[in-house]
């Protein structure tokens, strides 16, 4: 495949993805997760979605990533619709996991502790 023809289909692909948000879609989340000795650092980036309509939980060693949409039929409903989920090392620190919205990306810090030993969490979000 020719360079020209690749630049194409990128471009292509990124003018879809825009005209599927402005009719009602949805973008892609993107995460990137760099894993150091003593942390987890998960950088999120979702286009469009406020840090308010995000949510995030821990259950059953894992960590999941909400948009939550409002139900237009019911007045105090939410919906939630999954963006990403990340298996989490035995050895996350559940009391210390961190999360805050900086530059339109979340950053979740995951501390990596020998002792801990996990249970279910909702984590805030700080806005920065």
């Amino acid at each position: 495949m020719r360079v020209e023809d690749k630049i194409l289909i990128k471009n292509l692909a990124q003018t879809a993805e825009i005209v599927n948000t402005i009719n009602g879609g949805m973008t892609q989340a993107s995460m990137l997760v760099e894993k150091g000795e003593d942390e987890w650092t998960v950088m999120v980036r979702v286009p469009g979605v406020s840090p308010d309509r995000m949510k995030i939980e821990v259950r059953d060693g894992q960590m999941f990533i909400f948009h939550v949409l409002p139900d237009e039929n019911a007045a105090h409903v939410e919906l939630p619709f999954m963006l990403a989920a990340l298996a989490l090392d035995k050895r996350v620190d559940f009391d210390g996991i961190m999360a805050e919205y900086e530059d339109r990306e979340l950053y979740i810090h995951l501390p990596l502790d020998e002792e801990s030993s996990g249970y279910e969490r909702d984590i805030e979000i700080f806005k920065r």
